[in-house]
Parts: structure tokens; sequence; C-alpha cells
């Protein structure tokens, strides 16, 4: 306290001081200024007073010179009478100003009373002068001549007096100055010693303070990083407002920052709580109770309801610290969330009282096995209490069913996956062996050590009779386990009712027979074909939905219900999946046998609206199919009957199609819209039918995608194109991509990414160059394998394109998730592509969405010089279509490139 007054009082001083330097500094300065300036106007006072009595003396010699002409020549023209008015005015003017001015009032008195009579003796002079010129002359002689003598002599008299005055005046000035000037000089040198004085003392003590001002700052860095990077909330206080929070606080709270130290700009504290606690008390003055109880009596501790200014309670210990600083105290609340801890606890209350009630058997073992607790359950069902297996392994339950094998597979199942469920066989404590269903799961601590393992069992007993009965002696097949006769009726019935309820809703009876069943069975023996009926039972099972039902009607047919399709085109694809799943052989007493299947199929209503004569109906259909040969489906139309056929033989056709060299490339070039610039080219298939001629892929695709024959056909595509942009390259060098499409079932194919590396490898093409076009119709398919295929594909450094982009997904959320590099622009939004239209408002949408997230984009279908023109006005847009260059073959391309020209001037 002492140093803080010596403190303060030397920086009183050193203000005191350097205020009294200023102050006298400023007044000297003033004083000297003052002193210069006065002295100044007295000399100029002086010189003036001398002037104007020199003037006044020349005035008058001019005036009686003037008055002695006029009386020579006898009168007084105008101009004389002008000027000696004039004259007469000044010495008035200049006598006034002497005499009120000047320090000899009463002598410049007199001689304004005689130059007053004077100016009255001329005046009478002159009068006379107009009458009697003598009697004027002898006037002038006796009475303003005299007049004049006297009033001359008078000023001369004035003149050295004034002189003298001014000079003495002078000299007292300087004095004076000289004088203030030394008092000042002193009084600065004794300021300047005290200030020096002073400033040593203060610079002494201002060190001092800057040692201790360091510690308190390196202090409270210290405090504010503890402050700061504490996770728990800390708020302070003072007089009831908040202070100042810290970052968790902050986050916690979800307030806004506060300025340190400015009390009241921070929340009010109210608003951090509740209006109520859980137990009912009010919330606001229950804390400002326990704030003023820790000011009383030291720190206090609970736990407390906060709330944040989004609205989020939450359960907190709450810390209330008090340090008192003079006469005012500052409040530390610092705030633990313990939501977590609270959800914990609740989280073990209920699972202690689900344990303790629940129904099924549990118990839980240690890492070793051995039981550590059991419920109530566990006694009702296996008899013993939990007294009697503390301690002990679950053995003591086995019956001796179960193989050891199937305990080994089970505890592999829980090491590999941490759990396994499924049915054993127990005995109680009095013998009895009873079946139970048993869950098993691993409990591991945060470093990945088991600690615990959980099961969960219920006796099936009585479910497991019931369905045994039910299930396998009314509505299973024996041999296949797949439903009968009665259950597949029973179901259909069911899909038929919901129809019925639905009228929009239809589905699908698919009648199977096995293709020369009889030859395996004459053969092989029933054996063999009862391992056949099996085996299709199960291929069936994984062809159709969970929701459909696949009954085994008798002998080698089998018939399916295909709940809620969307029209008989999903049925046909259902067929078809059933066809590729039989085309694998099937293996019968070690050997491999190939088997297939013909399907007929009729749709509810069109085909039928009893359950009769859809049976009916689908029964035909597939006589139908196996009339042309059998692996085939048909469905309930003469019209399909006929297409179906057609497609059969093309089937077998394309089957030959790329061994004989049928298939080929064409490539239809793309160009930059606004510079011309030839960009790349896609690559476009065509199948020079023997017959048919040149088919375009429309005709084809569909029944190479769902045969299968897509995948041998692509993996062509892409070695093709590939070696072919390779000799581009080589020939013409310069960047310019190669697109090639990939059709949905090639780009599910398991393979696809070694097809592609392989066509990279082979023909030399750099990645880079090559860019796979999918459509947005396949990626939307199933999203999340699709950006698991594409990501796993761009780890080859290809490219991607969204073909037919904007065509039926109003979600653009894939694109980011999506490694692409360009999006098509569907042919439909350029074909009527016009200033104003809708289409146009489309196209510039994509563009922008396309520049922002950084993506090329490509029109196609571009027809019309019209077209072509709104594309240019795009920065970076590529053109693809009949106006700039037609699919073309390899030949012409390469004359294309060979001449260099740009699309624009082609097109121009």
């Amino acid at each position: 306290m002492r140093k803080l007054i010596v403190s303060n009082l030397l920086l009183i001083m050193f203000l005191v001081g350097a205020a009294s330097g200023f102050f006298v500094g400023n007044l000297g300065w003033w004083g000297l200024y003052e002193g210069a300036n006065h002295i100044d106007r007295l000399y100029q006072a002086g010189g003036e007073s001398l002037r104007q009595v020199s003037d006044t003396e020349k005035m008058l010699l001019r005036s009686q010179a003037l008055f002695l002409d006029a009386l020579k020549k006898q009168q007084l023209t105008a101009a004389d009478k002008a000027v000696l008015a004039r004259t007469d005015a000044e010495i008035r003017q200049t006598l006034e100003h002497l005499r009120t001015a000047g320090e000899h009032h009463d002598q410049w008195d007199q001689v304004a009373y005689q130059y007053a009579r004077l100016a009255a003796s001329r005046e009478h002079s002159l009068t006379l002068m107009s009458n009697d010129v003598e009697r004027a002359y002898r006037f002038h002689t006796t009475d303003t001549l005299p007049l004049f003598n006297s009033l001359l002599t008078n000023v001369q008299q004035v003149l050295p007096q004034v002189a003298e005055s001014a000079r003495l005046e002078h000299e007292q000035a300087i004095g004076s100055n000289r004088a203030v000037r030394d008092t000042l000089f002193g009084m600065c040198v004794l300021a300047t010693i005290l200030f020096c004085l002073i400033g040593w003392m203060t610079y002494r003590e201002s060190a001092e303070h800057r040692r201790k001002t360091a510690q308190l700052d390196e202090k409270h860095t210290r405090f504010r990083t503890l402050f700061e990077s504490s996770n728990d909330g800390v708020i302070m206080l003072e007089n009831g407002h908040v202070t100042e929070v810290n970052r968790a606080a902050i986050r916690m709270f979800a307030i806004s920052d506060i300025p340190s130290g400015q009390a009241g700009s921070g929340p009010d504290l109210d608003a951090l709580q509740p209006a109520q606690q859980p137990n009912g008390d009010e919330s606001a003055p229950g804390l400002r109770a326990m704030i003023e109880e820790s000011i009383r009596s030291g720190a206090q501790r609970c736990e407390w309801q906060f709330r944040s200014l989004d609205g989020k309670e939450f359960p907190a210990d709450l810390a209330i610290d008090v340090a008192h600083l003079g006469d005012k105290s500052v409040v530390q609340l610092t705030v633990r969330d313990i939501s977590r801890r609270k959800q914990a606890e609740t989280s073990m209350r209920l699972a202690n009282h689900a344990f303790g009630n629940s129904l099924e058997g549990i118990a839980i073992t240690d890492a070793d096995g051995d039981i550590l607790t059991v419920n109530s359950a566990f006694t009702a069902i296996t008899g013993y209490i939990q007294e009697e297996v503390i301690g002990r392994n679950p053995r003591l339950l086995s019956s001796g069913r179960q193989t050891r094998e199937f305990y080994d597979e089970m505890w592999r199942t829980i090491d590999a996956c941490g759990k396994w469920q499924g049915e054993v066989w127990n005995i109680r404590k009095n013998g009895d062996i009873y079946p139970q269903w048993l869950n098993i799961s691993r409990v591991t601590d945060e470093h990945g050590n088991v600690t615990n393992f959980v099961g969960v069992f219920s006796d099936i007993s009585e479910r497991k009779s019931a369905e045994e009965r039910i299930l396998h002696q009314v509505y299973y097949d024996q041999l296949t386990d797949l439903p009968n006769r009665v259950l597949f009726t029973d179901r259909l019935n069911q899909v038929m009712g919901m129809a019925k309820r639905h009228q929009e809703q239809h589905f699908a009876v698919m009648f199977l027979d096995l293709d020369r069943f009889k030859l395996i069975n004459d053969s092989m023996g029933h054996d063999a074909g009862d391992q056949l009926l099996q085996q299709v039972a199960h291929r069936l099972r994984g062809s159709i939905r969970e929701t459909d039902t696949v009954a085994r009607m008798g002998g080698d047919e089998f018939t399916v219900v295909l709940s809620e399709i969307a029209s008989p085109k999903h049925a046909a694809n259902v067929a078809q999946k059933i066809l590729d799943a039989f085309r694998p052989p099937f293996r019968l007493d070690g050997e491999d046998v190939y088997v297939s299947v013909s399907i007929g199929i009729s749709v509810y209503p069109d085909d039928g609206n009893t359950i009769e004569l859809l049976l009916k109906n689908a029964d035909m259909a597939m006589y139908r199919a196996k009339g042309s040969g059998g692996s085939w489906y048909e469905l309930y139309d003469e019209g399909l009957g006929t297409q179906a056929s057609q497609r059969l033989l093309m089937e077998t056709a394309l089957h030959k199609a790329l061994e004989r060299n049928q298939m080929e490339l064409q490539y239809q070039p793309q160009f930059d819209c606004e510079s011309g610039k030839l960009v790349g080219f896609e690559a476009l298939l065509r199948w020079r039918h023997p017959e048919r001629g040149l088919l375009a892929p429309d005709a084809f695709l569909s029944i190479a995608e769902e045969t299968g024959l897509i995948v041998p056909i692509g993996e062509w595509v892409l070695r093709t194109a590939c070696a072919q942009a390779q000799v581009w390259r080589k020939e013409f060098p310069g960047h310019r991509l190669m697109a090639v499409n990939l059709s949905g079932r090639q780009f599910q194919s398991s393979d696809l990414a070694d097809q592609i590396a392989a066509a990279l490898r082979s023909s030399g093409l750099p990645h880079f160059c090559l860019e796979l076009e999918i459509t947005e119709t396949v990626v939307m398919q199933n999203l999340d394998a699709s950006i698991e295929i594409m990501h796993h594909l761009a780890e080859l450094g290809v490219q991607f394109s969204i073909d037919d982009f904007g065509t039926g997904y109003s979600s653009l959320a894939y694109l980011k998730k999506l490694p692409i590099h360009s999006l098509k622009v569907d042919r439909s939004f350029i074909r009527d592509l016009t200033p104003g239209s809708d289409d146009a408002a489309i196209v510039s949408a994509i563009v922008a969405m396309a520049g922002k997230l950084g993506l090329r984009v490509v029109a196609e279908g571009i027809e019309t010089e019209a077209q072509l023109g709104l594309l240019k006005a795009y920065k970076g847009m590529v053109g693809q279509g009949y106006l700039l260059g037609r699919p073309m073959t390899a030949d012409n391309a390469t004359r294309l490139l060979t001449e260099g020209r740009t699309r624009l001037a082609i097109v121009a």
C-alpha cells in the first residue's frame, strides 16, 4: 500500500511539475511576446505622433501658401477653394487625433484653438476680398498672419516634447522587458532542475512498476490459458452481471463472446437456466441465493439444470467460488455438463429394470466365461437360482445334443462378428431337455479387450412344436422346403384381395417347368432328380424378393407370385433373372448337369381376375415358352409371343456377333462451342448385321444387357476405343478425350476395373484421356453402391461423365458425392432450346451449377445453327450433334484430325 501511495505521489508530482513547467514556459513566452509587441507599438506610436506633427506643420504651410496666392490673384477659384477645404479638414482631423491620443493634451488643445481662430480669420479675409481687396489684405497682415505665426511656433515647440516622450517610453519598456526575461530565465532553470529530479524519481518508480506489471502479465497469461482451455464452462459475475465467459461456456450455452471486463454486456444469468428446476423450485431465486451464500460463507457445490440460448436444457455440476477484490466481489461459476453421465445413469437404471423384469433369460459372464449374474427369467426357465450358478460356466446347462464342432463354430463366429444367435438344446435343473433361441454378444472395453459375454435366451419349445407341425405338415413341401399348393393358394388369395382393394395395384403369376426333367430321372435316378429339385428351389429363392412367393406345385412344376409390380416388364425382368440363375450347372451326384426352365407369365388384371384364370393363362404361356425350345419365358400375350420369338433370333445372332467380328465403333466428334476446337470423340457401338444391315444400339443393347452379353461386348468396346485414341494421340499430339459408354450391367460387373486397367495398359493410352459415360438412371438405381464403384474406378485416374443429365431425378445431392468431371445435358433440353424457354432456363441452371462444382458441360443433339448460337453464350460449353459432326468411321475421323479445321469453320 505504501509503495502504491509513493508511486501515485511521484506520478502526481511529475504531472504537476510538467504542468507547471508548461504553464511557466508558456506564460514567459507570452510575456516576452507581449513585451516585444508593446515596445513595437510604442515605437510605432512615437513615430506616428512625430509624423503627424510634421504633417500638420506641412499642411499649415501649404494652406497658408494657398491663401496668400489667392490674395495676390485677388480671387479664389473653385478648385483652390476645394483644396483649401480638404486641407482644412485634414488639419482638423490630425489635430483631433493628436489631442486625444498623445500625452500633451493641453498643448494640442491650445494649437487646435489657435487653428480655429486662424481658420475664422482666413474666412473673414476671403469674405472681405470679394468686396475690398486692400482691406482684406490689411486684415490678413494685422490679424491672420500673426495668428498663423503664433500657431506655427506652438506646433514647433510641441514637436521636441513629443519626440522626447516617445524616447523615454521606449527605454522604459525595454528595461521592463529585460527584467521580465531575467526573472523568467531563473524560473526556467529552477523548473528544469526540479523536473529532472522528479523525472529521475519517476523513472525509477516506473521501472519497478513495469517489472511488476510484466510479472502480473505473465500470471494473467497463465490464468487466461487455463481459463480458455478448460473443458468446463466458466462464467465470471460482477454485481450479478456476466462479465466474461470462456470458450467452453460459449459452446455450452451457445452465446457470443463477451468483451473482457464489460459488466452487463453479457446475457442475463436468468436466461441461462429454465424457469424451474426438475424438483419444481424456481431457478433464478435459487441460484441467486446460492451465490449470496457463497459470498458470505465460501464455495458452494451442487447439481443444477441449465439451458443454452438455443433452448437446449442440460444438467450440470455447478461450483460457485468467490474472490474478494477490495470492496467488490467477483463470482466464478464453473459448469460441467453431465448430460452423458445422466443418460448413462438413466440407461443403467432402465437396463437394470429390463434385466430384472425381462421374460427372456439373461446370463452375464466375465471374459473367462464364468457367470457373474442372472435374472429371474433365467431361474424360471432353467430352474437354477442365482447363487447356484454364480462363478460357474454355462456348460452346466448343455444337454450334449450339440457337437464340439458346433460350439467351436459358434465361438469362431463370436470372435469374428462379436455376436452369435441360433437354436440350441439345453437341459433344465430337473433334467428336461428343451430347445431355446440363444443370442450371445461380446462386450469390450475402450481398448477392444473382451470384458464380458451376455447371453439372452428364450424357451421355444411350444413355438417350435407348432411350427414343425403346421409348416412342414400342412404348408411346406417336404422335399424342397418350399410352400406347397395349399400355402401358395392362400398367399395368392391374399395378394388378390389386396389388389382388389387397391385398383392401381398389379401382380403377376409365373408358372415354371423344368426342361427335360424326365431325362434326369430316367438317366440319373430319382435321387438325382430330388437333388435337382432342391437346388432349383434354392436358386428360385435367390431370384425373387422376400415379399414374393415361390412354391412347388408338384413334380417339376413351380409357381411364383410377384406382388406389387409396376408393369409386365417387371415380371419379364424377374423371369430373365431366373433364367440367368439356371445358366450355371447343377451338381448332381458329383456331376455337372445343365438344366433350363420354361416360364409362363400372366398379369392381374389384364390376363385374368381370378386365381384359376391366372394360373391357367400362365400355364398356357409356359407351354408356349417350352414350345420355343425352352430356356425362355412368355407373357400371356400373342403380340409379346411374336416379339419373344424375334428376340430369341436376335439373341442367337448376338451370341455370334463378336466371334464373327460384326461389331464396330463409330466416333462422333465433340467441339468447344465458343472456339470450335475439337476436344474429343464419343465411341458409339454399331452392329453390322448380316441380314438387317448396320444396327444402332437401340436394336440390340437391351438384349445384350438382359443376357449378360453386354459385359464381353463392353470389354471389346473399351479395348478398341482406347487403342484408336492412342493411335490418334501419337499421330496428332494433343490432349483429346475418348468417351466410352458403360451399361448398367457392365457398370455392376465385378471385374470392370480390371477390364479398364487392361485396356489402358494394352493400348498405352494415358488414364486421363479416357472418359466413362454413365447414365443418371444407372447411377441412381443404387446410389451407395454407385458411389463406391466410381470411387474405386477413379483410383485408375479415368474421368467420369453423367449422361442424359436432368432426366427424372430432382435431387442433385449425389453430384457432390461422385468423382465426376462433366455433365452431359440430355438432348431433350437442346431439341427445343429457344431464348426465354423453359429448356433455356434449365440449361442455364445446369451450366451455373456445373460451374460452381467445377464440372465440364457437354450439350448433345445440336442440330441447328440457332441451337449452336445460344450455346455459344455459355463459357466452356462443349457441343455434340449432327450439325457439328455425325458419327463417323475411324478413317473419316482421322481425315478430320488431318485437316485440323475447327468445327466452326466447317459449319460456316
